[in-house]
């Protein structure tokens, strides 16, 4: 008994000395305290292993609950963002020049992998290539929508096979430029480069600004993936952007520089980034493309967002969010919910935050279920 007085007297001497007499008060009350009103009808007869009362802790608030949904949700953010990068790849892809007169071969159009290998090893069998690769590259393009990866690259390669049999240059450089697109988003960049490079041999003999462009732009995002920020930099500024004026093709000019802020952002140069995303908005605005207006405004967001500066993320996930239902674009509704969300809990706007994880989750399930 003298033994824990003693023990007991120390305990009080350090914690006295060491300022927290009230957080250790403080534990022992709460340990003590019964948060669910259930000790009252505990058997107190019951003489069984363990303490007589077990004092559960209090239940968890709203904004605690909400503050974990939000963890929880974190990890799907990537599957997110790979869907967007999807959407923007299938933007990017293009059928071969003849497909049209092949239609009839695809109809009905071919369902499944199997189906579309079929119809293609009928044309291989005729030593029909042109129909062949046609076939093949479409096929390629349904993969991918359906994110069958493995087959989507394996249908590519036997396109440019196959074209590489006949003497059709624009089909042969479509099918480099698929599979450099395609190579991009897997990322596979050492690839990807390689593709661009032979799409862009293309582009430099027919003499399309454009093509070249283009071409320039691939090559730009392959080296940026291998880190090679600098030169990628140089290849859209100094070369793509160029050729695009010259080409007056404005909608390529608008997508280089959102690649080119892509590019800053990896390097966290939010400035530089968001000064030609404006210039890309400007652009879009005075030109009337108003289908780039919305990842505009959500990559200028995100780079406030990464930046720091939330009040301002806020105002423009709102209006990246209005413009993306006015094109009913429901993945990159569902991207900009997520980040918005994020910015809510940030500055513990617990009401906004709620209702936006509400949104998010509806639209998640009517994407994903």
């Amino acid at each position: 008994m003298r033994m824990t007085k003693y023990w007991i007297s120390i305990f009080t001497i350090l914690a006295m000395s060491m300022n927290i007499p009230s957080q250790v008060m403080a534990q022992s009350a709460d340990k003590n305290k019964d948060y669910t009103g259930a000790i009252k009808k505990y058997d107190a007869s019951f003489k069984g292993i363990g303490p007589e009362v077990y004092y559960l802790p209090p239940p968890k608030t709203a904004n605690e609950i909400l503050v974990e949904n939000y963890a929880d949700k974190k990890p799907f953010s990537k599957e997110i963002a790979r869907r967007l990068l999807l959407q923007r790849l299938l933007l990017q892809l293009r059928s071969t020049n003849n497909l049209g007169h092949f239609q009839y071969l695809m109809n009905p159009i071919p369902s499944t992998a199997n189906s579309w290998n079929d119809a293609i090893e009928g044309q291989k069998k005729a030593q029909n290539w042109i129909a062949g690769y046609a076939l093949s590259n479409e096929a390629a393009l349904f993969s991918i929508k359906n994110n069958d990866s493995s087959n989507a690259s394996k249908f590519l390669y036997q396109a440019l096979s196959l074209a590489n049999r006949t003497d059709n240059r624009d089909d042969i450089a479509t099918i480099n430029m698929n599979i450099s697109n395609f190579q991009l988003y897997s990322g596979d960049f050492v690839r990807a480069e390689e593709s661009a490079q032979n799409y862009h041999t293309y582009a430099m003999t027919s003499k399309s600004y454009a093509e070249q462009a283009n071409a320039w732009l691939l090559i730009a995002m392959a080296r940026a993936g291998q880190g090679n920020f600098k030169t990628a930099e140089n290849n859209i500024i100094r070369s793509a952007i160029p050729l695009f004026n010259k080409a007056k093709a404005y909608e390529g000019k608008i997508f280089a520089w959102e690649m080119l802020a892509e590019i800053y952002f990896k390097q966290n140069k939010f400035t530089e980034a968001q000064w030609f995303l404006l210039q890309a908005r400007d652009l879009a605005n005075a030109k009337k493309l108003s289908s780039e207006l919305a990842e505009i405004e959500y990559l200028l967001a995100s780079s406030k967002q990464k930046d720091g500066n939330y009040k301002v993320a806020i105002k423009e996930f709102v209006q990246a969010a209005e413009l993306a239902s006015d094109e009913n674009n429901k993945q990159l509704s569902l991207a900009i919910l997520d980040k918005l969300g994020e910015v809510y809990l940030v500055l513990k706007d617990y009401p906004s935050a709620d209702q936006t994880y509400k949104a998010y989750t509806q639209l998640k399930n009517e994407l994903y279920n």
